[in-house]
């Protein structure tokens, strides 16, 4: 192979910055060969398709291979991130695809011996089932990063057995193969691994069995489903089994609300309030995933506009945390403004978090403390010192908790100066002329019916949780209709 002009220097500037390239190449020698011949281009689907050609996949080579592949991928993909010459787009969907790769090639390699030995799980009326991998949080959303676990659930459509002279239900077969993936991928060999996986999104947790029907899940949905599932439900996308609109016409209805939902953003601010006491409890200000103004309050900021609004807005109901801010700039719901902010720092704090994890190839998002470290750091994301980058990072920080705050502020703590009105509703005399005075045309009428509505069987028996939410609507309700042209009861 022949080395192209600049590829050479590209691949210098990784050495001087990644360790972990540098244990790669004193590994692999030929590697060095490979990265300056072909750096120019991106290596993604096909380039990776290409690689295991070469060595066909069998129960023996599966996971050598597999790990050879990520390391080609990754080696790869790093010395074009720090030429400049990969964008954020491209090195969260090569990941992707690698995650993607792996998982389809994986299965039927593994699960041909257990159809050799149970046969194949098939449902009452003799369907082969196939096995449903379904990728969450920024595997589904298509923005891996370089360093990550992926989160995954597995499932199948129909309970039944398998036809074979040694018969196991379907549950068992399912059961077996997704333990072989999950090692096939997460076990850590002489080549390293190829994803750490993570099945705690799965229904119940650590608690509950690795593998789902689709009855089980939507029975799961529909009785016990909470609010920050639907949150990580919102990413989720089915990587194989080819019954993808089954299982989101299963999801959707749990996930988006027909109406608008405006209780998502309380549960989503506890939620958030939780992450933040413990980012205190564990000193995490360093991290740029967790701490204040970081990845994830950008991601909290798309996701509560989709929980709020995505059932009634289908083009709402979309992955990538960029194209969502993208249609709420489009649609209003966030200032064109804030959105440029806050898609600038995403790609800042992404880009940061990469070249952290480029370092030794480590899951971590902390800045670094060794000052030789922060050197590399600095240089690799284009800033003369470590002190540059900070300003840089603070004042991209700061952009996304204000913007933040703005979106999940708590409501005035000292109520609203029409709570009154609401709480003593049945003086309908009394509240007519505080509507009178507030401009409204037929202030008896709207008094008789915000009286009728409060001493109402739907608002009586409502539980007490909903109520606190319901209550401080009103006064807010009374007031946005007062500021019309012609505030009516209607």
């Amino acid at each position: 192979m022949t080395s192209k002009p600049g590829n050479a220097e590209h691949l210098d500037r990784a050495l001087g910055i990644s360790r972990f390239l540098r244990r790669s190449l004193d590994a692999r020698p030929a590697l060095e060969a490979q990265l300056q011949q072909g750096i120019d281009q991106p290596f993604q689907r096909g380039a990776m398709l290409a690689f295991l050609a070469e060595s066909p996949l069998d129960e023996s080579s599966l996971r050598p291979t597999l790990r050879a592949l990520r390391q080609r991928t990754l080696t790869h993909l790093l010395v074009r991130d720090l030429a400049g010459l990969a964008p954020l787009s491209e090195v969260t969907e090569t990941m992707t695809q690698l995650a993607d790769l792996a998982v389809a090639e994986a299965i039927p390699v593994l699960r041909a011996p257990l159809v050799a030995r149970h046969g194949e799980p098939r449902d009452a009326e003799g369907h082969v089932q196939p096995f449903v991998v379904i990728g969450m949080g920024k595997l589904g959303g298509r923005e891996l990063n370089v360093s990550s676990d992926i989160d995954l659930i597995f499932a199948y459509p129909d309970d039944g057995d398998t036809d074979g002279s040694h018969a196991i239900g379907n549950f068992e077969f399912f059961n077996k193969l997704g333990r072989q993936l999950i090692g096939a991928l997460s076990e850590v060999t002489g080549d390293g691994y190829v994803f750490r996986v993570d099945m705690r999104l799965r229904p119940n947790g650590d608690s509950g069995p690795l593998v789902a029907s689709f009855d089980m899940l939507e029975n799961y949905f529909i009785t016990q489903g909470r609010e920050w599932e639907r949150y990580a439900w919102i990413k989720a996308r089915p990587m194989t089994g080819e019954r993808d609109e089954e299982l989101a016409a299963i999801a959707r209805p749990f996930v988006f609300r027909k109406y608008l939902d405006f209780g998502a953003i309380n549960a989503m601010r506890e939620l958030h309030a939780q992450i933040r006491e413990e980012v205190a409890r564990r000193d995490l200000a360093n991290n740029v995933k967790l701490g204040p103004g970081g990845i994830r309050e950008i991601e909290f900021i798309a996701q509560v506009f989709q929980l709020i609004r995505g059932g009634r807005d289908r083009k709402l109901q979309i992955h990538p945390t960029l194209a969502v801010l993208a249609q709420l700039a489009e649609r209003g719901n966030l200032g064109a403004g804030a959105v440029q902010q806050l898609s600038a720092a995403y790609d800042f704090l992404r880009r940061l978090e990469h070249r952290l994890q480029y370092l030794d190839d480590a899951q971590t998002h902390n800045l670094p403390e060794k000052p030789e470290d922060q050197a590399l750091i600095a240089t690799s994301m284009g800033y003369p010192d470590y002190d540059a980058l900070l300003a840089a990072l603070d004042q991209h920080r700061a952009d996304v908790s204000r913007h933040f705050d703005a979106v999940f502020a708590e409501p005035e703590g000292a109520g609203h100066e029409l709570d009154r009105l609401w709480s003593s509703a049945s003086d309908t005399s009394q509240c007519a002329a505080e509507l009178a005075r507030r401009g409204f045309a037929d202030p008896q009428a709207c008094a008789k019916r915000l009286s009728e509505l409060r001493a109402g069987g739907r608002y009586q028996q409502m539980p007490a949780q909903v109520r606190a939410r319901f209550d401080p609507l009103v006064p807010r309700l009374i007031e946005a209709c007062a500021a019309t042209p012609t505030p009516t009861s209607r």
